[in-house]
């Protein structure tokens, strides 16, 4: 399979900044999550939602988890993480996206503290939203 190595690369950011903007929603660790963070040597960032196609899919997968759930309450957990997704997508740019998730790396430990209290409002308009309470 021919992979183009600029999509790959905005793809391998989009893909981390997806594990930094779940972990405020999840509880459960997930891979990405325990990997060591290496931005790529020359990062090429994605300048179109387009240019990231699965991002939706991954970020879904780290925010709902792998809780066994009720289905009334993973179908609650599943709005509310629909909901802050159409957020992020909305208030953040793809570039910014990426942008954030770098250095929320960089800030380590308390990386995803910092992205929670950006999203705030957002996550707190989807609890409302969503009777759903991360």
């Amino acid at each position: 399979m021919k992979t183009n190595s600029k999509y790959t690369m905005g793809y391998a950011y989009a893909f981390s900044a997806v594990s930094i903007f779940s972990v405020i929603l999840t509880s459960l660790p997930s891979t990405a999550q325990n990997r060591p963070a290496q931005p790529p040597r020359n990062p090429v960032t994605p300048t179109s939602w387009s240019q990231v196609p699965n991002i939706e899919k991954d970020f879904m997968q780290g925010c709902v988890g792998q809780q066994n759930l009720q289905p009334n309450q993973r179908t609650i957990k599943q709005n509310f993480c629909q909901c802050a997704f159409t957020a992020y997508k909305s208030r953040y740019t793809p570039q910014l996206f990426s942008q954030i998730n770098v250095l929320s790396v960089q800030v380590g430990q308390n990386g995803p503290r910092l992205v929670n209290l950006m999203m705030k409002p957002e996550i707190d308009r989807c609890s409302a939203q969503t009777n759903y309470h991360p």
